[in-house]
């Protein structure tokens, strides 16, 4: 298995990250057979909550964020994917938001380093 499936197979590591490309973060998903649900974002109530029916593990693929991100919006979004990854963490679940950031605007922990692989 590799560092990033093993990485999403840790729920000590739930949390809120970003990622330049996708192909990594959907070979490692789907080794761990989890979800990978993508969606563009438009406000928090389209980000699905962690649910009972995927404890086995979740991966949110989320694009669209820009214009939250340059006006200010996006910060209660971001604190509210940490709280319900905090909570996962706590209950021992896997839930991972990750944000499709190829310029690197967003301030978040890469979920992994795509050129060390």
């Amino acid at each position: 298995m590799g560092k990033l499936a093993e990485r999403l197979s840790d729920a000590r590591r739930s949390g809120v990250y970003r990622v330049e490309t996708t192909e990594a973060l959907e070979e490692a998903a789907g080794l761990n057979g989890f979800a990978l649900e993508r969606f563009a974002l438009a406000d928090l109530s389209a980000v699905p909550a962690p649910a009972e029916s995927r404890r086995d593990g979740c991966v949110l693929l989320i694009t669209g964020f820009e214009p939250l991100a340059h006006n200010g919006a996006l910060k209660p979004v971001l604190g509210e994917l940490e709280a319900r990854a905090k909570g996962c963490r706590e209950e021992g679940a896997r839930y991972f938001a990750v944000f499709l950031d190829p310029s690197g605007v967003l301030s978040l922990p890469p979920l992994y380093n795509w050129q060390r692989r």
